[in-house]
């Protein structure tokens, strides 16, 4: 069986661009969602973090929409302490992620393989340690090449959401190679994505990736969901 992943993004032009979005719409969006889950948004201080987070999930349920998962439900979804969010379903495999950075939000979904996705805005670094997450190889590489810590930030990071492995130290018992990645013995499948040449976009899969349906799509055709 072929390895199909989906991947859907928005880039939107900020806060502004995100309060366009009629209150109306945003009021049924919350109400598809898990009372777990609106809580965590109501937690959250800047109205523009929530409605990041409420695209997220309408991208997600679009993903769904057009891999025929025609029983997936936000409603449905499960959120663990530890962990990435998970739905489950009787005969029904459905793994996704999401994640956003700047102007971006991007959504990964597969019916065949666990998957992973981290978005990250390349910006000028300050003067922090590294080592807690990046090898003495790498930070080799990094102290030549400083751009380079976003493209080996998100391929780490990609491959702990798809382990569903927690903790920001975990990145740094991931073994990059070329194309793939090792975390506990267990190889995982990387692609950099070229959504933007101002951010780093990494996939992981846990099986080869075979076809990858990229699609932008524009935060008007989320109203209609």
């Amino acid at each position: 069986m072929m390895n199909d992943i989906r991947l859907y993004y928005i880039k939107h032009r900020g806060k502004d661009d995100l309060a366009q979005i009629d209150h109306t719409i945003v009021d049924r969006w919350l109400a598809a969602l898990s009372e777990q889950k609106k809580a965590v948004i109501q937690r959250l201080l800047r109205y523009e973090d929530r409605l990041t987070s409420l695209v997220g999930s309408r991208l997600l349920s679009m993903c769904a929409r057009d891999e025929g998962v025609s029983n997936f439900r936000l409603s449905e979804i499960q959120y663990p302490e530890a962990g990435k969010p998970f739905w489950k379903e009787k005969d029904c495999f459905y793994d996704f992620n999401i994640s956003h950075s700047g102007s971006f939000i991007v959504v990964v979904t597969s019916t065949t393989s666990r998957v992973g996705i981290d978005i990250e805005q390349i910006r000028a670094l300050k003067r922090l340690s590294f080592k807690r997450v990046m090898s003495v190889g790498e930070l080799e590489k990094i102290q030549q090449t400083p751009a380079l810590f976003f493209d080996l930030w998100s391929k780490k990071e990609a491959v702990v959401k798809a382990a569903d492995t927690v903790g920001i130290a975990r990145m740094r018992d991931v073994k990059l190679g070329r194309d793939t990645a090792t975390l506990d013995d267990e190889c995982w499948y990387l692609k950099s994505i070229g959504l933007d040449s101002d951010y780093a976009v990494s996939l992981a899969s846990s099986e080869p990736i075979g076809s990858l349906i990229v699609k932008q799509i524009a935060l008007a055709d989320l109203g209609h969901l």
